[in-house]
């Protein structure tokens, strides 16, 4: 088993990110679904134009898991779309697409990262942010959904 992680910069890549991002925000509960995600799918290459930049990752060559990084202000990057496949799920998926992401946002020069999640129904995501260093913080930003708990990782 192979995980291979890329940035999206081809049609064929982007299409991937999209199928993935659809699946990652279907298996969202509703409360926890973005307002505006049909937009932000209309214009994936512009959305995720450097600096920002949107991740698949692969197992066995086989579209597996999907991050998104964007800017938030000149010295911060927002995380969105962590997904990872359930077939994938407990291969290292996600912490692959992770520290690439990690590394691009480095890069880019960003002090720090911030991220949303739900420490009770995405535990292991929570998980795995925190043992990456993530640490709960005050909301950022304004955010358009349901979301219990923020993250903020300092580079």
């Amino acid at each position: 088993m192979t995980v291979t992680v890329r940035t999206a910069r081809t049609a064929p890549e982007f299409e991937q990110f999209r199928e993935l991002a659809i699946e990652y925000e279907e298996s969202l509960d509703p409360q926890l679904r973005h307002a505006d995600f049909a937009s932000e799918l209309v214009a994936l290459h512009e959305h995720y134009a450097a600096p920002n930049a949107a991740f698949v990752a692969a197992v066995d060559e086989k579209p597996a898991g999907c991050v998104a990084l964007c800017e938030l202000d000149g010295s911060t990057g927002l995380v969105k779309k962590m997904y990872v496949r359930p077939n994938c799920r407990n291969l290292g998926v996600a912490r692959s697409l992770m520290t690439t992401l990690i590394d691009h946002a480095r890069r880019q020069f960003y002090a720090e990262l911030v991220l949303d999640t739900d420490r009770q129904r995405l535990s292991a995501a929570y998980a795995l942010y925190h043992s990456i260093g993530f640490e709960e913080c005050e909301p950022y930003g304004s955010v358009a959904y349901a979301c219990p708990t923020f993250m903020r990782l300092r580079l």
